[in-house]
């Protein structure tokens, strides 16, 4: 993690003494934590910020870990889900996959150590997941940007490659190349 980069981590638990200790353990990161016990402040808050991890407590009495857990990864993908619990189960493990894609779960007790190491993954992870979004977003709207520029004029996007290494660009009209605009044109360049 760089210090430029400050990842929002949200902590769920309804037992407090829990989430200060996950506080404390970690306030020696270059991340924000937000801790609350309430399952539904913490989808508003990933519905609102972009947080990179958010760990919750597998039992609490209004919506389980799984069910919010599942719930953060339909508002928010790229944000890294972590679940704490006291009863690691083959049923909770398949549960939280199956539902939630739960990256990581610690076991209580756990030590600082080991949750600093889950937390340094996660976010590395979440930074992971946010840039390859970002790339496929891009690649999305170029190809929207193409498809709309061959609707408009057709034969623009049919760029041919000479054996000399040269393009041959099809030719437009001085009214086509002034309705497409300089950053159209320069957006369809970057793509050869």
């Amino acid at each position: 993690m760089t210090e430029a980069f400050r990842a929002l981590i949200v902590c769920v638990d309804d037992d407090r003494d829990i989430l200060s200790a996950i506080t404390r353990t970690l306030r020696t990161l270059p991340v924000d934590v937000v801790a609350t016990d309430s399952p539904r402040d913490a989808l508003d808050l990933v519905a609102l910020r972009d947080v990179a991890v958010i760990i919750s407590d597998y039992e609490m009495p209004t919506m389980n870990g799984v069910e919010l857990v599942a719930a953060a990864k339909r508002l928010r993908p790229e944000t890294v889900r972590m679940l704490v619990t006291g009863r690691r189960t083959y049923d909770t493990a398949v549960d939280g996959i199956n539902q939630g894609e739960v990256f990581r779960y610690i076991g209580k007790p756990f030590t600082p150590s080991e949750l600093r190491a889950a937390v340094t993954e996660a976010v590395a992870k979440h930074q992971e997941l946010t840039r390859s979004s970002s790339e496929l977003e891009r690649a999305t709207r170029r190809e929207r940007l193409s498809a709309d520029l061959e609707v408009e004029h057709p034969g623009l996007t049919k760029v041919e490659r000479e054996s000399d290494g040269s393009y041959l660009v099809p030719r437009l009209d001085p009214a086509q190349i002034a309705s497409l605009g300089l950053s159209a044109l320069t957006d369809l360049a970057r793509r050869r």
